[in-house]
């Protein structure tokens, strides 16, 4: 009997409990407890400025019976705005405003019976909003088929660049919106229809709150972006290149640009030969490079794709007096890792993953195409498989020619 009468006792305190957890829920979504009696207001108010707001810091008055605090403000739109925060948070963030004027802001205290305090007047000036600042930076410059925007943004903020040019008719359309939430960036525009004759192109900025910019406009005429013929290149090794050729020639480095790579045959380094290693080509152009691809060698096994000698980090320099050693004559062109869109483990990957890489060909683009360069340094820092030698099915290369040897 007297475990029954512990367990009906524990049952009754359960049910309690679960009373009290329901009345407690309801009184949190404010339905009204008959205590109409207005709360005291927040007190030690100090305006912390951010970007595009303020923050609010504030103490509760004790003893209180606060809900929560609202903050309630009038944009230059006239649309009233409020902001809520718990009682268990003893501040509030406010963000959006266009502007750096003043706001005018009334802070109250709210009553689990949803009634209001007096209003606390607040005064915030914001800091300049992201928005703004990142129009303020853009750059808008030529590139390869199009143009290439360069801006600078506060981490963590929401931006929409919309990118405008004219049509036949000269009638605006938007060519591109580049979302980010990212710092500082640069974006390209392209489109072969684009022509290599002058456009206008404008962008502008918006946020999350829709505010948006005033439009910088730029006329820009598109580089010419041209495959390079990979029948004139050369290998062009010098007395510091580390690599040294595997086995037979069906592995010789100009396997790297034979046209051919889905064959499994790829220019092929030899084991143990170490890593950091390079190579030297003679383009017999000249050229401002915009983009490259780099085709994986194809396999069904481990010596391919994402794999042993497969290269996933590597540079590109380039140089038009080609010296022996690392100086200042090899410009970094690009800094580059090969990346496998499944995100598959380690000596996995789907088909689609061998399609991109095999087959497609993972693209580049050069973050230095501003000078035209004759001879490229192949620079390999890592192999998918952690192994000290490479490999490469093939190697494509696009740009500006200025000049043909």
């Amino acid at each position: 009997m007297k475990r029954i009468d512990i367990f009906y006792v524990k049952a009754c305190c359960a049910g309690a409990l679960l009373l009290l957890a329901y009345a407690c829920s309801e009184l949190e979504k404010g339905i009204p407890t008959g205590d109409e009696t207005a709360p005291l207001q927040v007190v030690n108010v100090v305006v912390n400025r951010i970007p595009g707001g303020a923050v609010l810091n504030y103490q509760l008055p004790p003893n209180s019976n606060i809900l929560y605090v609202m903050a309630e403000y009038t944009l230059a739109d006239g649309v009233v705005h409020n902001k809520k925060s718990s009682h268990f948070n003893p501040s509030i963030t406010l963000e959006g405003f266009p502007d750096t004027v003043a706001y005018a802001v009334k802070l109250y205290s709210v009553s689990r019976s949803g009634v209001r305090s007096e209003p606390v007047p607040v005064s915030i000036v914001p800091l300049e909003p992201p928005y703004w600042s990142a129009f303020q930076s853009l750059q808008i410059t030529p590139t390869f088929e199009g143009t290439k925007i360069a801006y600078e943004n506060v981490p963590g903020a929401n931006m929409k660049f919309v990118v405008l040019t004219t049509d036949s008719i000269g009638k605006f359309y938007e060519a591109d919106i580049h979302y980010t939430q990212l710092g500082d960036g640069v974006f390209s525009v392209r489109n072969p229809a684009f022509g290599k004759e002058q456009r206008l192109f404008g962008v502008y900025t918006i946020d999350r709150w829709n505010n948006c910019s005033d439009t910088l406009f730029a006329i820009i005429t598109p580089m010419v972006d041209t495959l390079l013929d990979r029948t004139r290149f050369v290998n062009a090794k010098l007395a510091s290149d580390t690599w040294q050729n595997h086995m037979s020639a069906s592995y010789a480095i100009e396997t790297a640009w034979n046209g051919v790579w889905d064959s499994g045959l790829a220019f092929h380094t030899i084991p143990n030969s170490g890593i950091p290693q390079w190579f030297t080509i003679d383009l017999k152009v000249k050229a401002q490079l915009s983009r490259m691809k780099f085709y994986h060698r194809k396999s069904s096994g481990t010596d391919g794709q994402y794999n042993a000698g497969d290269v996933q980090i590597f540079e590109i320099y380039g140089s038009n007096t080609p010296v022996d050693e690392w100086t200042d004559d090899w410009v970094l062109l690009g800094h580059f890792e090969s990346i496998k869109p499944s995100g598959s483990a380690a000596g996995v990957y789907t088909d689609e993953d061998v399609q991109y890489a095999c087959v497609n060909g993972e693209e580049f683009e050069f973050e230095n195409s501003s000078d035209a360069f004759r001879y490229l340094r192949f620079k390999t820092l890592k192999t998918w498989g952690g192994l000290t030698y490479m490999f490469i099915a093939e190697l494509s290369f696009w740009g500006n020619i200025v000049e043909t040897y």
